[in-house]
């Protein structure tokens, strides 16, 4: 498949290469697996505090932000190790440790959050 084929194909194929990328990354990446299971803890809590429809769709909306910033976290990395080698330059570990610092705020705004529209929000 040319660049140009790949590139320009179907949203059905877009969304099954997107699919794709949760999958590798799920059984590749710890900590994407660890967050996903964290999801997973937060909508059952959610459902099991007796939390309405919307607030449980809030909560698991909440909890793909973590998600979310760890895929990029982990592909940047990824794909800085590619180009520019294991090699250590000062640069690339604060560019990592600003991307591990995105990851963080994700994680407090994401959980703190799912945490106070389960208990707070009625």
């Amino acid at each position: 498949m040319t660049t140009a084929n790949w590139k320009n194909s179907s949203l059905f194929r877009k969304t099954l290469n997107s699919l794709n990328g949760f999958r590798v990354a799920f059984l590749k990446e710890k900590a994407i697996m660890q967050e996903t299971l964290a999801l997973a803890v937060m909508v059952f809590l959610s459902i099991l505090l007796g939390c309405e429809g919307p607030q449980v769709f809030l909560v698991f909306l909440a909890c793909l932000l973590p998600i979310t910033l760890e895929l990029v976290n982990s592909a940047m990395e990824i794909f800085m190790d590619h180009v520019l080698g294991k090699t250590y330059r000062e640069e690339i570990r604060r560019a990592k440790d600003m991307l591990s610092a995105a990851v963080c705020l994700a994680l407090i705004i994401g959980y703190s959050g799912s945490l106070w529209i389960i208990f707070f929000v009625d």
